[in-house]
């Protein structure tokens, strides 16, 4: 059975994918959290043996040869996330959002336009709403993601 929910650690986010299951997510989110193997097999109820065997499909199931291999393969691969990536990107995305409206429009060759197009510009603008749908959509994603990592609905 796959892993069908995410499981947050304290400094990354494991996302169901690659065919992990939810034992491997848990195994790879405790090591990426630096937690030891030991304390990791305590609370998926893995004794050592079983352990090392699921360390050893984790590594197959990304293409990994070593353990810090096996972790930079997750988070290239979208399976681990950084928390405080998830952060910055939902900052940087509504700071961004708020900046598009109080962003000087300049003409090429260092000529203003007449104020009449200036202001037929920005009632125009002002009467399509704030931003483009691009950039709502793109601003949802980042609020998603930090949502997700923060438990926010």
């Amino acid at each position: 059975m796959y892993a069908e929910k995410e499981i947050h650690g304290e400094d990354v986010i494991g996302m169901p994918g690659q065919a992990l299951s939810l034992a491997e997510l848990r195994v790879l989110v405790g090591l990426a959290d630096g937690e030891t193997p030991n304390a990791i097999g305590a609370v998926i109820g893995a004794d050592s043996n079983s352990f090392r065997l699921i360390e050893r499909s984790i590594k197959a199931k990304l293409g990994a040869k070593t353990h810090p291999h096996m972790i930079s393969r997750a988070f290239t691969l979208g399976v681990l996330v950084p928390r405080a990536l998830c952060l910055l990107l939902s900052v940087l995305c509504a700071a961004e959002h708020i900046d598009d409206g109080n962003r000087n429009q300049t003409r090429r060759g260092g000529r203003t336009a007449p104020a009449s197009r200036l202001a037929r510009n920005s009632i125009s603008r002002a009467a399509s709403g704030p931003g483009n749908h691009h950039e709502s959509f793109r601003l949802a994603q980042c609020f998603q993601i930090y949502g997700a990592a923060h438990h926010i609905s």
